[in-house]
């Protein structure tokens, strides 16, 4: 039995639509929707499997879950989760947590990871998985069985725990879908959902206008800056890559950039983990050949001087990577590059641009909103050991006094 409509490719639904006319009673369709969220749930299985080696069948339908899925993790798509477990996935404990329906087809995804902590509480717990450079933890899920997901998946964690007291997801953004999904659920099974971290970082809304006295000095620095460059190596222009060209010099480029600057002192260039490379060449190529991804760089007469890259999918963008000339840090050409992309992306349909800098970056006028995004914590098992593992969050998060539950 599926409870989706095989022709639809939008929207997940374990309820036929309501009549014309149908008188409504709030009380009556709450409980309604409640009552058919766990029908829903209680038909879902759930498997929690070995990433590598999956059959040619069940690729298929990561993929077509990824092709319905809600716009709010590109980071979790098929195409970029399943290289990031090949490449990166290197934990003996990571499965992949596939909630699905009767009929097989999959509801939603998430890799899970067994460690001994949650931050600096020592407390075992499954961990949603993700590599270093991808920035959400937020799991892919279709849209309407967001809380279908997580009662399934949790209803599993409590009939086999293991030795896991908590399951740990993020970051994701705390007004996403599938974050309030879990949130509603919690509250309406009495669990704790705990705020283990918390962070913003800065972005631009669809609907948002930037501060024009801000913008105003911005543009007259950087104005002044883009006028020595060009000046010093000749004119100053952005340069699109057509996804109908090879992007691989494009690659070859940003990795070199990238390892000639300060990464490259650090020990953080792409260049110096030979997984994180991999990955990174795979899903720009993949990205590119779809349109899926951005590739811009800055020139200055003939010099490269700054590269970027960027998603865009569903509404959603999201800042990827960055690398500039450390010959010409003095004129700021990274931030030069990055104000013609957002005066790119002004000359585009209205997305949220979600920047996926560093936890808290600093204000910055060419994205003047910020995103809220926290890491949250729910007790899995029999009531003694939610019991024994809300005292263990309670005790350490109370002690720093960070915000301690959600629900």
């Amino acid at each position: 039995m599926s409870l989706m409509d095989p022709g639809s490719v939008r929207k997940f639904t374990a309820t036929p639509p309501r009549a014309p006319n149908r008188l409504s009673y709030p009380l009556i369709d709450r409980w309604s929707a409640a009552l058919n969220t766990s029908f829903a749930a209680a038909l879902a299985k759930v498997e929690l499997r070995r990433p590598a080696g999956l059959p040619q069948h069940e690729r298929k339908r990561w993929a077509e879950l990824a092709a319905r899925a809600t716009p709010g993790n590109i980071f979790a798509q098929d195409w970029f989760m399943e290289p990031a477990l090949r490449h990166c996935g290197r934990e003996w404990s990571l499965r992949l947590a596939v909630v699905r329906q009767a009929s097989g087809e999959w509801l939603g995804a998430l890799p899970l990871v067994m460690r001994p902590a949650i931050g600096r509480v020592p407390v075992p717990a499954l961990h949603g998985w993700h590599a270093a450079d991808q920035f959400l933890g937020t799991p892919l899920v279709l849209p309407g069985a967001e809380k279908a997901f997580w009662q399934a998946l949790l209803a599993r964690l409590d009939r086999k725990p293991g030795v896991a007291l908590g399951l740990c997801c993020g970051p994701m953004p705390v007004n996403d879908p599938v974050t309030l999904a879990l949130a509603s659920l919690c509250a309406e099974q009495g669990r704790i959902m705990h705020v283990s971290d918390s962070f913003t970082r800065p972005a631009r809304l669809a609907s948002s206008q930037p501060d024009p006295l801000a913008m105003g000095k911005l543009d007259t620095r950087l104005d002044a800056l883009e006028a020595r460059l060009a000046s010093d190596l000749g004119p100053v222009r952005l340069v699109l890559h057509d996804s109908g060209e090879s992007c691989d010099p494009w690659v070859a480029a940003f990795l070199a950039l990238e390892r000639a600057g300060w990464k490259d002192q650090a020990g953080s260039a792409l260049a110096w983990d030979s997984a994180n490379s991999a990955l990174f060449r795979e899903v720009i190529r993949h990205g590119h050949s779809s349109g899926t991804v951005r590739l811009a760089s800055l020139t200055a007469g003939e010099t490269i001087v700054a590269m970027t890259s960027w998603f865009v999918t569903g509404g959603h963008a999201y800042g990827y990577k960055l690398a500039f000339d450390e010959a010409y840090r003095s004129a700021a050409p990274g931030q030069l590059l990055m104000r013609h992309v957002a005066r790119t992306l002004d000359g585009e349909p209205p997305v949220l641009f979600d920047t996926c800098t560093a936890r808290d970056a600093p204000a910055d006028p060419l994205w003047p909103d910020r995103r809220a995004f926290g890491t949250f914590a729910v007790a899995i098992g029999s009531p003694a050991r939610r019991r024994l593992f809300d005292g263990l969050m309670r005790a350490k998060i109370g002690a720093t006094g960070k915000p301690e539950q959600m629900a």
